[in-house]
């Protein structure tokens, strides 16, 4: 349960009741929608080294964030035993406020932080960049990173690229982190993320292939990965997808420069050269240069010829559409299959 209704329904009702819920019950507290002055003077009675999630909001009562965790009341320090911190819509003056704070949280483990929609797209990227190079390298224990550019569909970094810039050169690298989320962040990064997190094991990102790169870190951990990698070639996604042999699913989102990157021969060899524990390969195709039932007609034409794809007894079908950009909606063919 969370711990702001338990301290809510129960806390003074006699003393051990009190008791119980101060000793047992503070350990999962979700004050999203609970207004400041609440939440505070719930902190002044509480034993804040006790929890182990906290969940914070800015979009019900606006700048929660900001006023429960600045200088003046900031139980961040004296929540050692914190596991789980979620940031929901914050200001980037808070998160530089937090980056610039110095507090340990040894025990943490997962951290989930989203933006608000309503600000510069280059200072959110900026600022993503500093939680994933600099900020998250002080947790000794970060299993689970979540960095988000969006407030429910509206994408706020839609056409900003998220890269390594000079000042971070020198971050060290991380040991811990195993699972990565960057949702709605395009990031062109690919090769500094998989080098400074060499025990990544989920990666789920929108990237950008540099065309100049061709050896890329080998990434023995990484056993998930989906990925968004728009208007490249094959070729190139090769390149990448080599470093990852140990991959048992690989989700991809596809736009081909042209149709020959969609010869099932050629998805073929990548598998069975790179890819040999792959258990579950889902492709997801946006045709952009004729018709949808043409370009699925032409796929299937291809793929169920071929007795390597028939023996996975690969799916073939139109999918819902996804936002390309701020305005379209385009639908897509997904071609699956799962041993």
């Amino acid at each position: 349960m969370n711990g702001y209704d338990n301290y809510k329904a129960f806390y003074g009702l006699n003393h051990r009741l009190s008791t119980l819920i101060l000793t047992y019950g503070m350990k999962y507290i979700d004050l999203s929608k609970i207004t400041i002055n609440e939440s505070r003077k719930m902190f002044s009675t509480i034993n804040c080294s006790d929890v182990n999630t906290l969940i914070l909001s800015n979009e019900y009562y606006d700048e929660q964030i900001d006023q429960i965790l600045d200088n003046n009341c900031f139980p961040l320090k004296s929540m050692v035993s914190l596991n789980t911190l979620i940031l929901y819509s914050i200001r980037l003056y808070t998160m530089h406020t937090l980056t610039q704070q110095h507090f340990q949280l040894d025990n943490l483990k997962a951290l989930v932080i989203s933006f608000r929609s309503d600000l510069c797209t280059e200072k959110v990227s900026d600022m993503c960049r500093v939680v994933l190079y600099h900020f998250s390298s002080r947790f000794k224990s970060l299993k689970y990173l979540f960095l988000s550019a969006s407030k429910d569909k509206e994408i706020i970094c839609h056409n900003e690229l998220l890269s390594l810039n000079d000042s971070l050169l020198s971050t060290e690298i991380s040991s811990t982190l195993q699972h990565l989320f960057l949702h709605n962040i395009r990031t062109n990064d690919i090769g500094n993320i998989l080098s400074r997190f060499p025990k990544l094991q989920y990666l789920s990102a929108n990237v950008r292939l540099n065309r100049h790169i061709t050896d890329y870190p080998l990434s023995l951990n990484l056993i998930t990965c989906h990925l968004k990698v728009p208007l490249y070639t094959l070729e190139l996604l090769v390149n990448l997808l080599k470093q990852c042999p140990n991959l048992e699913e690989l989700t991809l989102s596809f736009i081909p420069i042209n149709y020959d990157d969609l010869n099932s021969y050629e998805w073929e060899d990548l598998i069975e050269k790179y890819l040999l524990k792959l258990k579950q390969f889902t492709l997801y195709i946006i045709p952009f240069d004729y018709e949808m039932d043409i370009a699925q007609a032409s796929i299937e034409d291809d793929f169920l010829k071929n007795q390597f794809w028939l023996d996975r007894k690969i799916k073939i079908e139109i999918m819902d559409g996804e936002s390309i950009n701020n305005n379209n909606i385009e639908p897509k063919i997904m071609i699956k299959f799962s041993i």
